[in-house]
Order: C-alpha cells, then sequence, then structure tokens
C-alpha cells in the first residue's frame, strides 16, 4: 500500500476512534453502567426528578456530585455514595442502602455504573 493510501486509512481510524462515546455511538462503559444501574439501583432510585421509590431520585446527581460538600471530583463521590453509602445519606432518608456493593460489583462494573450516573444531569 503506498503512503498516499496509508494516510487516508488512518484519518479514518482516528476519526472514528474520536467520535466513541458522543452521540450516534455511545459509550459502551456507560451503556454497561445503565444495565447494571437496572439490575442493582433501579428498584430504590428513580431517575425521574422528584419521583422517590425508596431513596432519593438520581435525576441531576452528576450535577449535585460535582458540588458535593467534600470538594471531591464528581467520579470520586459517587464511586465512594455507592461504596460506603452510609458515610452520606442524604437528609430526609433513612441510611438503606446496601454495603456490599464493592464486593457484588467488580471494580469495571463500578466504574461503568458511575460513567453512566455522570450522565444524569
Amino acid at each position: 500500500m503506498t503512503q498516499s493510501r496509508i494516510f487516508p486509512a488512518l484519518l479514518l481510524v482516528a476519526l472514528a476512534l474520536s467520535s466513541c462515546g458522543q452521540s450516534g455511538n455511545p459509550n459502551p462503559n456507560v451503556e454497561t453502567g445503565r444495565r447494571l444501574f437496572g439490575e442493582h439501583c433501579a428498584s430504590c432510585h428513580s431517575l425521574t426528578p422528584d419521583t422517590v421509590i425508596v431513596g432519593p431520585s438520581l435525576s441531576g446527581v452528576a450535577s449535585r456530585a460535582e458540588d458535593n460538600p467534600l470538594g471531591l471530583e464528581a467520579a470520586a463521590y459517587l464511586r465512594r455514595s455507592i461504596a460506603t453509602p452510609q458515610a452520606d445519606v442524604v437528609e430526609g432518608f433513612s441510611d438503606l442502602m446496601p454495603v456490599d456493593f464493592e464486593r457484588k460489583l467488580t471494580p469495571e462494573q463500578l466504574q461503568a455504573l458511575v460513567d453512566f450516573l455522570l450522565t444524569q444531569r
């Protein structure tokens, strides 16, 4: 293959890779997190504003996590809230969230769940 054919092929690969995670090409980690949310979280947490099932609605949770009282990055705060839920119980709610998600989920699954929650603005 000549150089003039290699460059356009590499350019197409680079463009395809750079578009991953943008609209039209959902981030597979976010999709995995969406599935995990459905399996592990949706029975207690809604993604609809002001809809309480058992725990608080997680609609807008990414925005709230960015402005957390500990000054952590949003992803770190969400990870902490999942792994150690009793550390920051939302006012008006009981401490009912399971504390074993770090044992139930692999580190990759936990990251996927956080990535999905970060899309909830």
